[in-house]
């Protein structure tokens, strides 16, 4: 199976490096780079579609998907990492911010207080997305439109149920910051693995 991560077009609050709220939509460059992505992935010829249910991740998945005549599916479990409601609004380089970071990552954060989700939410959630892809026939090319943060951490999770060490860390979460908006990675998934021998790969 092929499946293809795309990552969604631009929005007011990428170009401002700020958190953003669920039904933040594409502004006009990222409706045409919706467009433009669209052409390109119609060339790999896609037999399923899935996306996020994030506002941003549907309108370019609606653009896509006319273009490759599939309807896309919504599965939530494709959104992007939540945050605490408190930092929306801010920048990603803020103070707050980073406290916010280095609590997610030791796993210090009290989701029950603050909200937003937990390091070990956001795995379980990983592990909810790929047995969902894991149910497309073997033949499938599945184009999957998700976010920055969670296309990042699914890559990083492939073959690892267990969180990232600090030097993983180091070399995965400036990745974040260089997938540019409507980019795409190619995932393969060998649905003839068995055993303890990891099924998934990235396609270099």
């Amino acid at each position: 199976m092929e499946i293809f991560l795309v990552r969604h077009g631009q929005t007011d609050g990428n170009v401002a490096h700020r958190h953003q709220a669920t039904d933040t939509p594409l502004n006009e460059l990222g409706k045409k780079q919706a467009l433009s992505a669209a052409k390109t992935i119609k060339e790999l010829k896609p037999t399923h579609m899935v996306t996020s249910n994030l506002v941003r991740a549907i309108q370019t998945a609606e653009a896509i998907g006319e273009a490759c005549d599939l309807i896309p599916d919504t599965n939530a479990v494709f959104r992007e990492l939540e945050r605490p409601v408190h930092l929306r609004g801010h920048y990603h380089r803020s103070s707050r911010s980073f406290l916010f970071y280095f609590q997610w990552y030791f796993r210090k954060i009290k989701t029950d207080k603050v909200g937003g989700e937990s390091y070990d939410e956001l795995l379980e959630r990983i592990d909810e997305a790929k047995k969902a892809l894991a149910k497309y026939p073997p033949d499938a090319r599945v184009v999957v439109v998700s976010h920055a943060v969670f296309i990042t951490m699914f890559l990083a999770h492939l073959c690892r149920k267990k969180p990232i060490g600090i030097w993983k860390a180091v070399t995965t979460f400036p990745k974040i910051l260089m997938i540019k908006n409507t980019s795409f990675v190619k995932v393969n998934f060998d649905t003839s693995e068995s055993g303890d021998s990891c099924a998934w790969s990235v396609d270099r």
